[in-house]
């Protein structure tokens, strides 16, 4: 019954998406722009390329890179954060710099990246993990800061130490704020890592497009435009299972309040 619900509510929310597919199926169909060709044409090309080697080439490294990126920066965002949350001083000290920082748009960091790493594999997973790391922080700088009194207090009654209040208390009672850095940190990472290959790249799903759109290959442009939007949706259905899977006692919890 409960998968039942979840696959209406899938169907439901996926209307408007279905439905501009069936408008630009319709309307394209008869399209002899050369820039503009038929979805029809365009979709028998993408299952040509990406049902080939060419998902081992292009696909696999673009999402190594953003596995290795975005795993690394949960693990400074999320330990920097709880480290820099539980402690005003350093939150005083911090807040300028992560205030100037997340001010500055993440694909504009790239140059930077490139001239201390130069154009290889390290400069990618530099500007991935920069990426990812930022709203993760400050999302768990807020939720570490943002715990509840009476859950401090519980704790202390119990002599827990310092550390121990950190991370049995302090931190899981932010997670539900930490999900949503971590959803925003996973979205910016995969614009970023297919910024970072339209630079230096010889494959990943950035670089095919863009070569593919220098050499007038049209059809092969669309279809990694195509998979980049197809990627994007179900990397978000897969976090969005694993929080659901990952918060059931916050989900549990609202439902009784």
């Amino acid at each position: 019954m409960r998968i039942t619900k979840r696959l209406l509510a899938v169907l439901i929310g996926a209307w408007l998406p279905i439905a501009l597919v069936a408008w630009w199926w319709s309307t394209s169909a008869d399209s002899t722009n050369p820039y503009f060709p038929p979805l029809a044409t365009i979709w028998e090309r993408f299952i040509e390329l990406w049902f080939s080697d060419q998902f081992l080439i292009n696909v696999v490294p673009s999402l190594r890179n953003l596995a290795i990126g975005y795993a690394l920066g949960c693990l400074i965002g999320i330990v920097g954060g709880a480290l820099v949350g539980s402690s005003p001083k350093a939150t005083a000290y911090l807040e300028p710099f992560i205030d100037f920082q997340r001010s500055i748009p993440a694909v504009a960091t790239v140059p930077v990246f490139i001239v201390l790493f130069g154009l290889d594999f390290e400069m990618r997973i530099a500007a991935i993990t920069f990426a990812a790391t930022m709203p993760i922080l400050i999302s768990t700088i807020q939720g570490v800061r943002d715990t509840n009194l009476v859950q401090l207090e519980t704790a202390q009654v119990f002599h827990l130490t310092r550390s121990q209040i950190l991370w049995r208390v302090r931190l899981p009672a932010a997670m539900p704020l930490v999900f949503s850095g971590l959803q925003l940190g996973l979205q910016i990472a995969f614009v970023v890592t297919i910024a970072s290959e339209y630079l230096g790249a010889g494959f990943g799903i950035g670089a095919f497009t863009l070569i593919a759109a220098d050499s007038f290959l049209i059809l092969d442009a669309w279809t990694g435009v195509i998979l980049m939007g197809l990627l994007g949706y179900v990397i978000n259905i897969v976090f969005d299972a694993t929080e659901r899977i990952s918060l059931r006692w916050y989900i549990g919890q609202q439902k009784l309040s």
